[in-house]
């Protein structure tokens, strides 16, 4: 028998009594509280001990629950981070050499006029004093520098044609031959001159550019540009360079390979010329300081970079490129700092604050489910132990001592499986990152469920309060107690409104601190207790009103199953927990396939067709192109930058020519917005431009015209374009350094005409250049490699394809997306064990009714039946609340979530409702039922009517 409470006797009761004589005499209070505490706390742990090996199984699973919530709690971030410390490299080393951190200088004043030897060693200490004089955090991120000074580019005569020529000389902090940047294959490393004589700069030259100017070993051409006096460059050998991949190579393409000239020139091509550490005096005895450019080009490192160090990065790199003067060398030049790191790390941080406004959401979820789950496990506990807890309240134990036995009971299970959560999950994932907070909570549930539950219980049973006699009063006593309740309702659905409407005004992604709003991540939860409230109000009526719909036909199951089902439905919590459950499980559902249509679409977006071609491009390879077999649309494209408007005019206007036709013929088949008119730009006699807003109402005050190169054309406004399609090739011509590209250029502050550029070109009289196709088609990628455009160097290829499959298999959006799925799984684990809990919390009421109907008739069939119709109403009802707000929160809070970011472009993440995720949250909650429903069915066929008889219930 289990030990319980010795009720204190009466004459301990008070601090004064009287002795058997009938003296009085005082006791002390010491001896009272004293009296009282040992009162509270007897047997205690005796009590929890012989309690938790009865009911060991139920405890173990509220343990088990426990350390998962727990687990999953300090998991998640864990994942998260590493998710995002793997997205900024990812960002980082996908941008290439462009966010490398380069610093452009004057040539070094040189004081004397002979030859400097040490030069190639002064410029390396240089690199390497300006390296160390970085800012922490970009020092962090960066390696040693690699050096290069070269002369501008010139016109030079070298054959029978015209090329565009560089001398340079590139290094790194280690000088001579020790650096190993390239290999001799002919000839010998460019030197001094063995015969002392001045005007000569010895140079090495490439394999590639060697084939194609016909230069070779002892030929010799003039150096044009700003040089003391006639210059000569010597060739002294050909060279292939060690790792062609190196930074010490980058925007030098033209020393391996030559590269097409700029537009507009008579140029044949540009090329560069090797000068080695024993040549470079030369060089700068031969050629004027203002004739030279020195850069010192910090790489930086992919793997050094973290999500929590980009803010640091970004601010130091935003306060070194307004005030360069920090890094001024001994000699007094300041440098010119250029990078694209901060505005990729500026796109990473909009990723990492839409995947922090994720994870907080899920984070909230799964606390709160986790929680609930705990909640109704105690209550299932409760249950469990009424009959004895409801003897000691009648045996004159005190609210307190049973409340106290209980926390003697769950305090340490609850510690205990706190720690195997917190251990499981240093052991997955090492570190201290983690919701603490969260799990703290989830904990404190845990903890102290059984407790109030048990003290809940015995105050209603023995609590002493009595309701007037009189019915007036006693209607207006539970009055006030409904009015109370009422109001703590509306309280709640008015913070879950006050809650929606703050996310929608201000986003999970847009604080001040970087961290989401508690209140804010707690908005599907609470929009999910606010339909709880709902619908623990509607659905005891529409029960009632099936009920006497039943009541009216034959057959019990209807009968029984609606009044049995009333009772059900009224408690709160079963709904609550089943209700966030599936809500999360539909949102994470939701989320994910939004977000990966919105992936696909972003594909579409940035590359505008299935293949585009960036850099420096010719008429010829549209032609070529269009010939191809499988393709049915090539458009070739040029951004020929600010133009006036109107000959008088002081507005300029950006110029932007496409091949109008094909390009609309592109986006059309991508299902990208195609604007009004660009289809017909090519019809007509007259050069037909679409205009922005602003630029359409500019040019109906003057009289429009543009200069394209050489000619002054009139143009003819015909319509406006609200998205002029972007030109990446723009920012690669001529460079041959690809970057990604840039958003749009808002409409209302954007001054651009869209021609057609054929019509332009007849215009102009002569070809204009091309800096971007789009090729459309099955057979766009194939006509592409057969033009052997893909391996040209300056010409980026980007399959539409391949940057989906890219975009979507990064670590970052694999991890959330994995995430995503994970979580789902989790909280649909959540709904089973709440619905499971509420089966076995249930089943003892519902026993004692199958019970009394076994003993007239009631076959095993028909009881299974009545168990599925009680429970029925129940679980629809969550599962249509969940799917509403599951839904619900993607569409009403798409922009909120910073969905965008996670798509990869903006305006690609749009709602995309799936019927997979609700038929999975009503195919999980259904089988579930089923399951419960049998397994209870099976653990009741083996009672014994003669004790259901004799007992009454179990």
């Amino acid at each position: 028998m289990t030990p319980t409470d010795v009720r204190t006797p009466r004459s301990a009761a008070p601090a004064t009594g009287r002795t058997p004589g009938g003296t009085p005499v005082r006791r002390s209070v010491g001896r009272s509280v004293g009296w009282s505490v040992r009162a509270t706390g007897a047997a205690a742990f005796l009590v929890a001990r012989r309690r938790a090996r009865q009911d060991a199984g139920l405890l173990a699973l509220a343990a088990a629950l426990l350390a998962v919530t727990v687990l999953l709690s300090l998991v998640v971030p864990r994942l998260t981070s590493d998710a995002a410390d793997d997205g900024v490299r990812d960002a980082v080393s996908h941008a290439g050499p462009d966010a490398d951190l380069s610093a452009e200088l004057g040539a070094a004043p040189r004081s004397a006029d002979g030859r400097d030897e040490d030069a190639a060693q002064l410029e390396a200490n240089a690199a390497a004093d300006m390296w160390h004089a970085l800012p922490a955090p970009l020092h962090a991120v960066t390696t040693e520098p690699v050096t290069a000074t070269a002369t501008r580019t010139t016109p030079t005569a070298i054959g029978a044609a015209d090329y565009g020529t560089r001398l340079v000389h590139v290094g790194t902090t280690r000088t001579g031959d020790g650096a190993g940047l390239v290999t001799w294959v002919a000839g010998t490393a460019p030197g001094a001159p063995a015969d002392g004589t001045t005007g000569v700069v010895e140079v090495g030259v490439s394999q590639a550019v060697a084939a194609r100017t016909g230069l070779a070993v002892g030929d010799r051409f003039h150096v044009a540009g700003t040089t003391k006096g006639t210059l000569a460059a010597e060739v002294t050998g050909v060279f292939a360079p060690t790792d062609a991949a190196a930074r010490v190579w980058a925007d030098q393409g033209d020393l391996l390979a030559p590269l097409p000239a700029v537009p507009s020139s008579a140029l044949d091509a540009r090329v560069a010329f090797l000068v080695t550490d024993d040549s470079l005096p030369d060089l700068l005895l031969g050629v004027q300081a203002r004739g030279l450019v020195t850069t010192y080009r910090f790489p930086v490192v992919a793997d050094r970079f973290d999500a929590p160090s980009t803010a640091a990065v970004e601010a130091a790199l935003a306060r070194l490129s307004a005030t360069p003067s920090a890094l001024a060398g001994n000699d007094g030049r300041t440098p010119t700092i250029r990078s694209t790191l901060e505005p990729v790390l500026h796109a990473v941080d909009g990723r990492l604050a839409a995947s922090r406004a994720q994870v907080s959401l899920l984070l909230v979820g799964l606390a709160a489910a986790g929680a609930l789950a705990l909640v109704l496990a105690a209550r299932l506990l409760v249950l469990r132990r009424e009959p004895l807890l409801l003897a000691e309240r009648a045996r004159g134990a005190s609210v307190a001592s049973v409340a106290v036995r209980a926390l003697v009971e769950s305090v340490p299970l609850a510690v205990l499986a706190a720690a195997v959560g917190a251990a499981g999950a240093q052991a997955l994932l090492p570190g201290a990152d983690g919701s603490w907070t969260g799990a703290a909570l989830v904990v404190l549930a845990a903890a102290l469920a059984p407790a109030v539950w048990s003290a809940l219980l015995v105050r209603r049973a023995w609590s002493g309060q009595r309701l007037p006699a009189n019915r007036a009063d006693r209607e207006r006593l539970l009055g006030r107690r409904r009015s109370r309740r009422v109001v703590v309702e509306l309280a709640l659905v008015a913070v879950a409104a006050a809650a929606l409407v703050s996310v929608r005004s201000r986003g999970l992604t847009q604080t001040r601190t970087g961290a989401v709003d508690p209140l804010l991540a707690a908005t599907p939860v609470l929009l999910a207790a606010a339909a709880t409230v709902v619908a623990v109000r509607l659905l005891p009526p529409v029960l009632r009103g099936m009920s006497r719909t039943a009541a009216r036909r034959r057959g019990l199951v209807p009968v029984v199953a609606t009044a049995r089902a009333a009772r059900t439905a009224g408690t709160a919590v079963p709904l609550l927990t089943l209700t966030v459950s599936l809500a999360l499980v539909v949102f994470c559902a939701t989320t994910a396939v939004t977000v990966r249509g919105g992936q696909a679409r972003a594909a579409d977006l940035t590359v505008g067709a299935q293949v585009r071609l960036d850099g420096d491009l010719t008429p010829a390879d549209v032609a070529a192109l269009r010939a191809a077999p499988g393709v049915t649309a090539v458009a070739g494209a040029v951004e020929l930058g600010k133009r006036t408007l109107g000959q008088d005019a002081a507005l300029a206007v950006r110029l932007v020519a496409v091949d109008a036709a094909d390009l609309a013929r592109a986006r059309a088949a991508h299902g990208l917005p195609v604007p009004d008119g660009l289809a017909t730009l090519g019809e007509g006699d007259t050069v037909r431009v679409l205009a922005t807003p602003r630029a359409a109402a500019a040019a109906a005050l003057v009289e429009p015209q543009v200069r394209v190169t050489e000619k002054v054309v009139q143009v003819d406004v015909v319509g406006t374009v609200a998205d002029v399609p972007l030109v990446p090739g723009a920012a690669t011509a001529s460079r041959g350094a690809p970057t990604e590209p840039t958003t749009p250029v808002d409409p209302d502050d954007d001054l651009t005409l869209l021609a057609d550029w054929g019509r332009l070109a007849a215009a102009e009289g002569e070809p204009l250049a091309i800096q971007t196709i789009w090729v459309d088609g099955p057979g766009a990628a194939a006509a592409a490699e057969a033009a052997g455009l893909d391996r040209s160097r300056g010409v980026t290829v980007t399959e539409r394809d391949s940057w989906l499959t890219e975009w979507r298999t990064s670590s970052f959006n694999a991890g959330l997306l994995a995430l995503l799925v994970a979580t789902g799984l989790a909280l649909a684990g959540y709904a089973v064990v709440a619905l499971a809990l509420t089966v076995v919390g249930t089943a003892r009421e519902r026993a004692r009714t199958v019970s009394a109907l076994r003993t007239q008739g009631l076959d095993a069939r028909t009881a299974r039946a009545l168990t599925f119709g009680e429970l029925a109403p129940l679980a629809v009802t969550a599962v249509l609340a969940g799917c509403v707000i599951g839904v619900g929160m993607p569409w009403v809070l798409t922009g909120a979530l910073g969905l965008d970011a996670l798509a990869g472009a903006p305006g690609a993440a749009r709602l995309r409702v799936d019927w997979l995720p609700v038929a999975g949250a009503a195919l999980v909650v259904l089988v579930a039922l089923v399951v419960a429903v049998l397994v209870e069915s099976a653990v009741r066929r083996r009672d014994r009517l003669g004790e259901v008889l004799r007992v009454g219930e179990r």
